[in-house]
């Protein structure tokens, strides 16, 4: 992989390298430095580490989660569906928290700020080359929710978010990838459980 590596800051796109950080930084945090350095030797990697500004190969983050979830005895929908839940629950990534509690000030308000989701990241990364989100409101709280992208981990860690974005608001949720993109969420209770505290202007200091 450290010999194309030209060729992948070439060809690659801004998800694929945000996804591979998010991997990174999962694995770390909750399995710690030597799991992570077994998935990179696993996968070929000679430096263990991914930089969001630089662009590798299309598809490397779907293959490096296969190998992840080989070295951590995990299913890849499992290890995708977590860096989904971390990337909102962890005090560290408090800024993804933070991009997806401004759509609303319910759950779902916030399923229908998604597809919005994408313009607001680019404000934070002109050149991102963000998935297209689609929802559908298909019954009283059940939705559809499709996701257009040639990453294939890229639902899976959607799924993540929902489901931890559901805790955030309080809300208890069925959440259902289908193997076309689309994932199902009914919402069975909007106010199952006291929502966590979010403040629009940021705290002091």
């Amino acid at each position: 992989m450290r010999s194309r590596l030209g060729a992948e800051i070439a060809t690659g796109s801004d998800m694929d390298s945000l996804l591979l950080r998010s991997l990174q930084s999962y694995v770390l945090d909750t399995f710690g430095t030597a799991s992570w350095h077994e998935v990179c030797s696993a996968a070929g990697v000679t430096v263990p580490a991914f930089e969001p500004m630089l662009r590798y190969d299309p598809g490397t983050a779907d293959r490096i989660a296969e190998v992840a979830a080989g070295v951590l005895g995990r299913s890849v929908d499992t290890i995708w569906e977590d860096v989904g839940i971390y990337l909102v629950t962890n005090p560290d990534r408090e800024g993804v928290r933070r991009l997806l509690r401004f759509g609303g000030t319910g759950y779902a308000d916030f399923l229908h700020s998604l597809e919005e989701l994408p313009g607001r990241a680019r404000l934070a990364m002109p050149h991102l080359e963000a998935p297209e989100l689609t929802l559908d409101e298909v019954g009283p709280d059940r939705f559809e929710l499709r996701c257009k992208s040639p990453l294939r981990g890229l639902q899976r860690v959607l799924v993540g978010l929902l489901t931890a974005m559901a805790d955030d608001y309080g809300a208890l949720c069925v959440i259902e990838p289908d193997a076309d993109g689309c994932t199902k969420i009914t919402v069975l209770d909007r106010q199952h459980t006291e929502a966590r505290q979010f403040h629009l202007a940021l705290p002091e200091g």
